[in-house]
This record gives C-alpha cells, sequence and structure tokens, in this order.
C-alpha cells in the first residue's frame, strides 16, 4: 500500500513510498482509508520534535481487518462504514491507503454522514469534550443541564475554528449557555450554531482587546463567567481571555503544550487546564507537559470516556443533532497532503479543514 512520510526539514515536504498493509492489534482494527483530515499539529507537532512521519490521525473509511479482541466484542464487522482517531504519531496512520486505530477511539458511520464530513470530526471533537466535560467537569452532552437550572456561562477564544466550533456544538447539546463566541474574520459559520434565545452572543477580536472585553461583559451582564476555552493557545491569547473570567473559582482550558502559562497577568483565581488529546488513547499525560491535573487517577479514566464519547457521536450524527465542520477537498489524494499541510501551515485554513480523498491518488 502507498504511505505519506511527512519531512519538517529542510522544508516542509512529504514522500510516498510503498509498504505492507498493517494488521491488527488485538484491540485494534485496520481501516481502508477512504477520507484523511489534517490538523495543525500534523505539521508542528514533527517540525518541534524533528521527527518524519506518517502524522495523519483523522481517519474515515471502512472496516478492512479486526483484532481478535475486537472481532470477540462482535461491535464491529468487516466493511462498516467508521472514522476513528488514530494515536498521534505512532505507526498507521491516516496518510495511507490503509490505517490502524484503537477500537476504542472508532465509531460508525450513519448512512447521512459522508467521508469527507467524518474526516473533520475524531480529534478535534475529542480535544473539545475532554476540554470541557472532563478537565473542567461540566456535564456532558447525554446527561444536559435542565433548563431550570441556573445559566452556565462559557466564554470560547477562536471560535471560528474546528475546535471552537466543535466545543460550541457539544456545549448546546449539553445545554451550556451562555456561549460568548469570539472570532474574527470567519464568523458566519460561527452564528449559525449559536442560539440568541439563550443568551450566546458573537464578540470579534479585531477590534482590540479592551472592546473585546467591554462587549463580553456586556453580553454576560448580571452573570458572571468561570469556565472559558482557548481554541488558539498562541501568541498569550490567554492571557485576555482569562482577565474576562470570575476572579475566584474559574476554569481556563488550552490546548498547546508549547507554553508554560505562568504569566503573572493571569488572575490568581483563574486555573489554567492543559488539554493533551492524547489520553484519551493512553490515559496519562507525557512528562513535562505544562498544567496537568493534580489528580492522576482522573485522567485515566479519559480513556473510557473516549469510549463511550465517540459512539455517543454515533447517535448524535444519526439523529441530526450533530455535524462535522466545513471543509475543503484538497486535490490528489496522498499526492496533495505536502500541499495541504503547508496551507495549513500559512494560515490559510480558516473556518474550515483540509481532507484528502485517497482514491485521487496517482498511480
Amino acid at each position: 500500500m502507498k504511505e505519506v512520510i511527512v519531512h519538517p526539514r529542510p522544508t516542509l515536504h512529504t514522500v510516498i513510498h510503498d509498504i505492507p498493509v498493517p494488521s491488527p492489534g488485538p484491540d485494534e482494527v485496520v481501516i481502508e482509508v477512504i477520507v484523511a483530515g489534517s490538523n495543525v499539529k500534523d505539521w508542528l507537532h514533527i517540525t518541534t520534535q524533528g521527527l518524519s512521519v506518517n502524522s495523519g490521525d483523522d481517519i474515515a473509511g471502512t472496516i478492512s481487518a479486526l483484532g481478535e479482541n475486537v472481532e470477540a466484542t462482535g461491535e464491529f464487522s468487516i466493511g462498516d462504514r467508521v472514522a476513528a482517531f488514530h494515536p498521534m504519531l505512532m505507526p498507521g496512520g491516516a496518510y495511507a491507503e490503509y490505517a490502524t486505530a484503537p477500537a476504542h477511539t472508532v465509531f460508525k458511520l450513519p448512512r447521512g454522514t459522508s467521508f469527507e464530513e467524518a474526516a473533520t470530526i475524531p480529534l478535534v471533537t475529542l480535544t473539545a469534550a475532554l476540554s470541557l466535560f472532563r478537565r473542567q467537569g461540566l456535564p456532558p452532552p447525554w446527561s444536559p443541564r435542565t433548563s431550570s437550572m441556573e445559566p452556565v456561562p462559557l466564554i470560547i477564544y477562536g471560535a471560528s475554528s474546528a475546535l471552537g466550533s466543535f466545543a460550541i456544538k457539544l456545549a448546546k447539546i449539553a445545554n451550556i449557555h451562555p456561549i460568548i463566541a469570539i472570532c474574527g474574520g470567519s464568523k458566519n459559520y460561527v452564528t449559525t450554531l449559536l442560539d440568541s434565545a439563550k443568551g450566546d452572543t458573537l464578540v470579534d477580536y479585531r477590534e482590540g482587546i479592551d472592546s473585546m472585553k467591554a462587549a463580553v461583559r456586556v453580553a454576560l451582564g448580571p452573570l458572571d463567567a468561570k469556565h472559558a476555552l482557548d481554541a488558539i493557545s498562541a501568541n498569550a491569547t490567554w492571557i485576555p481571555l482569562s482577565q474576562m473570567l470570575s476572579s475566584s473559582g474559574s476554569q481556563m482550558s488550552v490546548t498547546s503544550g508549547g507554553n508554560k502559562y505562568d504569566d503573572a497577568e493571569i488572575p490568581a483565581g483563574v486555573e489554567i487546564k492543559y488539554t493533551y488529546v492524547g489520553t484519551a488513547h493512553y490515559g496519562a499525560y507525557k512528562t513535562g507537559m505544562p498544567k496537568q491535573p493534580i489528580d492522576k487517577e482522573s485522567v485515566e479514566g479519559d480513556v473510557e470516556f473516549a469510549y463511550l464519547f465517540v459512539r455517543y457521536l454515533s447517535r448524535l450524527l444519526a439523529k441530526g443533532r450533530f455535524e462535522g465542520h466545513p471543509y475543503e477537498v484538497i486535490p490528489g489524494g496522498l499526492d496533495g497532503v505536502a500541499r495541504g499541510l503547508q496551507k495549513l501551515k500559512n494560515g490559510e485554513a480558516r473556518g474550515f479543514k483540509y481532507v484528502y480523498r485517497i482514491s485521487e491518488t496517482s498511480g
């Protein structure tokens, strides 16, 4: 089969080589990849670590082989339409004709969900879910807040990104409102996700930090916000966001492990929590990662949470209560991966994700 290896140096480029089709481990499935999705970390992580690997982790396709333990459960069958989150930087990634994934991060696709849409979902949606429901302890979508409960404001910075948009979708299903969505030029899609009747508001960060803070304060009215997600986590975006939260008992999720988040400007009453989506596979953070939970046992439960969550996604997709992110297909299949990753690196993906149809690969 054909597989892409992404090389970060001397400049970002890819090499396609032929390798045997992988065999599944006992708890894995092998998926014939129909569409692969890209994430910023596909070029960023390998650049910072100096690695050359098949860095794709968002898989959509059909099951071609089952590990012995997976087969024994009877949950999956050969030919099932599925999407999956592949373990980051491990063999068997998404940029190939066949990929592997642990069965607990594989979920079935209803007939109405295309492979292109499905390829936008796994990694980023799990990142949003772990941030809101595991690290911050907000109620999960299958146990939503009732309308009689007091409002729980949630501020999302970078709301038009895939992570920000998926966080909005999940928060709405969990009935977490009002949602204060902060974004810039790609705000049209975000507007369609908000429920103004429940106080959801869009704030444009391009007006400047002071104006942004003032707009958030107006949107909150008499409420204090104690929950936030920084979906960008770059260029110190977390500092002004932290200053919009209540000065006591607040939590803010960040998603880049490349920062320490110990800035003096962060209010003492705001706890910064780093989300490492790899805990969905390993139930643990890596040594040296910032702002890890003190309770390590709580992180171990992320594996079981991921198992439940992705299966609930299948239900939500089938019922039309959840959808993927807007996407752009990069032509050429595996031949187009280098172009797509370079466009990501250039910051060209605003309000959509890049996906690749593997059948378009030459040869």
